[in-house]
């Protein structure tokens, strides 16, 4: 491995890291630093969406909204580099915890696959297109109607 092959490889394991970090604390503007303009995002899970990178930003918000508290775990990234291109591959631990309109709590853990396409521009690497694939998910997902929502993190 050359030592720009290494220093790649370690970019896009931070921007894998960092992508959870960003979701977790709801800091979506800092996202546009990991996707391209023109990524296709791909949540193929139950309730998942499948949008434009600009339009998953938007969606978001709204659908962590229901969780108190979330945490992104990625771990294991595994990337393959080809030139100015790379696939990466990341299982995440996503624990996502609902306060109920009752003062009680859930947890809802989903254990996933990302795999994710790069692309290498004038300003890094960048993500041009995610998918999101379930290996298990564990408890319930409430609505909004018996969950307090969060537009921002509150930590317990």
């Amino acid at each position: 491995m050359t030592p720009e092959e290494s220093c790649s490889i370690i970019e896009i394991q931070q921007k894998i890291y960092r992508y959870g970090w960003c979701v977790d604390h709801r800091a979506f503007d800092e996202l546009d630093a990991i996707f391209t303009a023109d990524a296709i995002v791909h949540y193929d899970v139950p309730g998942g969406v499948k949008k434009p990178w600009p339009e998953m930003k938007k969606w978001l918000p709204g659908g962590l909204q229901l969780f108190r508290v979330t945490q992104h775990n990625m771990s294991n990234p595994l990337v393959d580099l080809d030139g100015d291109a790379a696939r990466s591959t990341t299982y995440g631990h996503l624990i996502h915890v609902q306060h109920h309109k009752d003062d009680s709590s859930s947890v809802f853990r989903h254990h996933a696959i990302y795999r994710d396409e790069w692309r290498r521009g004038a300003d890094g690497w960048r993500i041009c297109g995610r998918t999101l694939s379930n290996l298990y998910m564990d408890g319930p997902v409430y609505g909004p109607d018996q969950v307090h929502t969060y537009p921002e993190l509150v930590p317990y």
